[in-house]
């Protein structure tokens, strides 16, 4: 998936059925230049029953301007910190 590119995301909406049930990504929030076309590719592929899991590893301070903009575009949103190796 290319964010922000709406004919991509177009095809791939016509090629599979949807909304999903689940979206999982990993390692997604590394560059918060990113974030608002990260958020715009979650809105086209969640609906109302989707379940979007995003682990990634805490890097810096920005990955909580992702959360907030997930709320304000209207995401329920919940975190879970874990603290391991190298954290």
């Amino acid at each position: 998936l290319v964010w922000g590119d709406e004919a991509h995301t177009a095809a791939l909406l016509a090629e599979f059925a949807s909304p999903f049930d689940l979206v999982v990504g990993a390692e997604l929030l590394y560059d918060p230049d990113q974030y608002p076309a990260l958020l715009r590719a979650l809105d086209a592929f969640v609906a109302g029953g989707t379940l979007a899991l995003l682990g990634f590893t805490h890097r810096h301070e920005g990955e909580r301007r992702f959360f907030e903009g997930a709320a304000a575009a209207g995401f329920r949103t919940a975190t879970q910190w874990r603290e391991g190796e190298g954290a």
